[in-house]
């Protein structure tokens, strides 16, 4: 049965619209929507679609859709004028994470919950540790022994057996090896592949790159992109209870803290951009979360169902 999940375009024009609303947007940010928008047909429907959501849910109401934090503005009027737009984006939210299917994530052969982790020895000797929030199906047979990783992320210790190659898939990208070991995370639409030994053969519908030791690739908009020298030892560190991030936007590092606690992370306006470098303890969440906004000077909103970062 093939996976039903919300095509990246439409967790794109969510993100674009929310931002808009933010009360941060610029002119620029209305003509890059404008063109994004004229990339396709696909890409206009994405867009009529989360206009449809956010209208109905009065996300786009001239009362309480700004995220304004003035100084000038007193604590009550900042609560009411904020309270809108989180009910709203916490809707689209369960919205969203309805049409990822998830019976199939709770009817995966294995699956963790937030900050769990999951270790397991195939039938094969191959073992896989699944981060907190994974999903994975496994498959193994005289011929093939395939892992479909639903959700989240997976150190992969692949046994070697030439005869049985060894595939996984994640969305669209689809991963060959006979024995080796690698890192594979899903972030939102895209998923990174890190080798830490061996060679992986990775690719796409039309594409295939062979990976060595310290490289590593990722799948965006279902497309294999170029590789890029990394250290191979950050992509395992999760294993140990550490979060090592590098010069990251905070948008690709709230989707990682997602891996250690339940509630979704929204990252507003120019505060998606911004540049995080560190090493976090995942045992705390609350903690990383609390680190995060005081050392880039944002604003943390903690509401039931939803953390809004801006």
């Amino acid at each position: 049965m093939p996976e039903h999940h919300p095509p990246p375009l439409d967790q794109e024009a969510n993100r674009r619209l929310a931002h808009l609303h933010s009360g941060r947007a610029r002119e620029q940010d209305h003509q890059d929507l404008d063109c994004w928008r004229r990339r396709s047909p696909a890409h206009e429907a994405a867009y009529q679609r989360a206009q449809t959501l956010w209208r109905h849910l009065g996300a786009l109401s001239s009362d309480g859709a700004s995220l304004d934090n003035g100084a000038e503005m007193a604590a009550p009027r900042r609560q009411r004028r904020l309270l809108p737009l989180a009910l709203a984006a916490a809707v689209v939210l369960a919205l969203v994470l309805l049409g990822q299917s998830p019976w199939r994530l709770w009817q995966a052969d294995l699956r963790t919950a937030a900050g769990e982790q999951l270790s397991r020895e195939l039938a094969d000797g191959s073992r896989l540790v699944l981060n907190g929030n994974s999903a994975a199906n496994w498959h193994l047979d005289d011929a093939n022994r395939r892992i479909e990783l639903l959700r989240g992320e997976a150190l992969f210790q692949v046994a070697a057996d030439r005869q049985r190659p060894f595939t996984v898939q994640a969305g669209d990208a689809r991963i060959r090896v006979t024995g080796t070991r690698f890192n594979v995370a899903r972030e939102g639409g895209d998923v990174l592949l890190t080798v830490i030994e061996g060679q992986v053969l990775a690719s796409d519908r039309r594409h295939r790159e062979t990976l060595n030791p310290g490289q590593a690739v990722r799948w965006k908009d279902g497309g294999l992109q170029d590789p890029v020298s990394v250290d191979a030892a950050r992509a395992e560190a999760w294993t140990r209870g550490r979060l090592i991030v590098r010069d990251l936007p905070l948008e690709e590092v709230a989707r990682r803290l997602e891996r250690y606690q339940d509630t979704p992370i929204w990252v507003l306006g120019d505060a998606r951009h911004r540049r995080v470098s560190g090493v976090f303890d995942t045992g705390d969440p609350e903690a990383m979360l609390t680190a995060l906004a005081a050392s880039l000077s944002i604003h943390q909103y903690r509401l039931p169902g939803l953390i809004i970062l801006r």
